[in-house]
């Protein structure tokens, strides 16, 4: 069963986190972007949400495929803000075309879900990160 973590290499991964003083470092965080927050008139409870969910795909880890689709768009916006062509700049154009109407019409709805998405995680992302 590869891919499947006992619990014995959880606890190692916990460990780690103890160690490498990831709690602190995260709890300064969330109190530094809170205060932040509340001065520019944002919701504390957003933020708090925000890092939450961070945290979460920390610690979970994300699927390779996801980050690489979140890449995409986030360079779409990035270069050319929220265009109206974005899924046809998203469309593996190969794989479509083999596809018949109904896989098409389901692929479709499927990509523009997976943008949406992306796109409310990469505007989350500008809010409430620093650019440096």
């Amino acid at each position: 069963m590869e891919g499947i973590k006992s619990l014995k290499e959880y606890a190692k991964e916990a460990k780690k986190r103890l160690k490498s003083s990831f709690w602190q470092e995260y709890k300064q965080k969330v109190e530094d972007e809170s205060k932040r927050a509340e001065f520019d008139g944002t919701s504390k409870s957003k933020v708090v949400e925000y890092y939450q969910n961070k945290a979460k795909v920390s610690i979970r880890g994300v699927k390779t495929e996801d980050e690489g689709f979140y890449i995409k768009v986030k360079n779409i916006l990035d270069t050319y803000g929220d265009v109206s062509d974005a899924l046809g700049r998203l469309t593996d154009k190969l794989y479509y075309e083999s596809l018949s109407y109904e896989a098409k019409q389901r692929y479709m709805l499927e990509l523009s879900n997976k943008y949406r998405l992306a796109k409310e995680r990469y505007y989350k992302e500008k809010k409430f990160e620093k650019t440096v």
